[in-house]
């Protein structure tokens, strides 16, 4: 059976794993309807009445295996059985379900609240990777501080600014200069995105566009939009002028991030966790609109010396976030505390 592939967050735990496994011992309970998580550690494929439903999974079949299990179960997507014959440990990386209606289907964000609140209220530690988002958990949740830990998440080493997008570019029809956006999540806003990158093509400037992700976008000159492979993303990300990112809301942003580390200037507003992330390594708007978007982005292509700073600073900001060995730590040190 083919791995499944993984999201960024995923990336990101994916090179924590390995490093807590080299202190205890990691048993990975998945799903036996989905394809095997491609991670080398032990995996215990677990089976539900009905294959496929995330929720029966979390809340019949994990807790049934967890029975007679000597250790501490950590689920890393915002949920815990009701049932817990273990010790809880959850991670829970935004609430934006709980601030903005209208970016998911109406059932999908009350299953989120409903999983979040409890998984918030019953582990013994909560897990989640800003600053920003431990204290709206304190706010919002009233958990107090000392059973919240943050573990920030380190850009992959994919993402370097020496990468050679010509290929990738050649498949999708795209020259240089290009901007990269991100469909997908409605928080995204990848209308302001668009509608900035034409407002600056309309002033006369040469400048294509990729949209990485899934998008129902129409078809344009200087346009491309789809998925694409890790390694495709980090040299389109390596080789763009800008990544416009006009984003509602964070919990963190490793689009941001990855940018950063990519050598690529990150144009985006002041919100989120994003002030925690980038710092002043990033092109901010005061507000992401598609006409501030839009003069930002020009003013990285005018200003090559500006641009060049911003280029320097994301490189040392991503350089300064603490790998997989701090998070690691941080995460051992989460499942020490739960099982007092």
């Amino acid at each position: 059976m083919q791995d499944r592939p993984l999201g960024g967050v995923g990336r990101a735990l994916a090179r924590v794993l390995p490093r807590i496994a080299e202190r205890v011992e990691i048993t990975l309970l998945t799903d036996a309807a989905m394809p095997r998580v491609a991670m080398e550690l032990a995996e215990q494929p677990l089976r539900t009445p009905r294959p496929g439903y995330s929720f029966e999974w979390l809340q019949w079949s994990a807790p049934r295996w967890l029975a007679d299990f000597d250790g501490v179960f950590h689920c890393p997507f915002y949920g815990l059985p009701v049932r817990q014959p273990a010790p809880m440990v959850v991670t829970i990386y935004d609430l934006s379900f709980e601030h903005f209606r209208g970016w998911m289907p109406a059932t999908q964000r009350a299953l989120f609240r409903a999983q979040a609140r409890w998984a918030a209220r019953t582990a013994r530690l909560v897990l989640t990777s800003s600053r920003h988002v431990a204290d709206d958990l304190a706010v919002t949740y009233g958990i107090p501080v000392d059973r919240v830990m943050v573990s920030p998440i380190a850009a992959d080493p994919i993402f370097r600014p020496d990468h050679d997008p010509g290929s990738v570019l050649d498949r999708l029809g795209v020259r240089q200069p290009y901007a990269v956006a991100i469909g997908g999540a409605a928080r995204r806003r990848l209308d302001v995105a668009l509608a900035a990158w034409r407002a600056v093509r309309e002033r006369g400037m040469s400048m294509d566009l990729v949209v990485v992700g899934t998008a129902a976008i129409p078809a344009e000159p200087g346009l491309a939009a789809g998925r694409l492979a890790d390694g495709e993303w980090a040299a389109v990300l390596s080789g763009a002028s800008a990544l416009l990112y006009p984003t509602a809301y964070e919990g963190f942003g490793l689009p941001a991030l990855e940018a950063a580390a990519s050598g690529t200037p990150v144009v985006c507003a002041r919100v989120g966790a994003l002030p925690e992330v980038l710092g002043e390594a990033a092109a901010w708007c005061d507000n992401a609109t598609p006409t501030a978007v839009a003069e930002v982005l020009a003013r990285i292509v005018d200003d090559p010396f500006w641009a060049a700073e911003l280029r320097a600073a994301g490189l040392e900001r991503a350089a300064a976030v603490p790998g997989p060995e701090v998070a690691a730590e941080i995460h051992l040190a989460a499942y020490e505390a739960a099982q007092r």
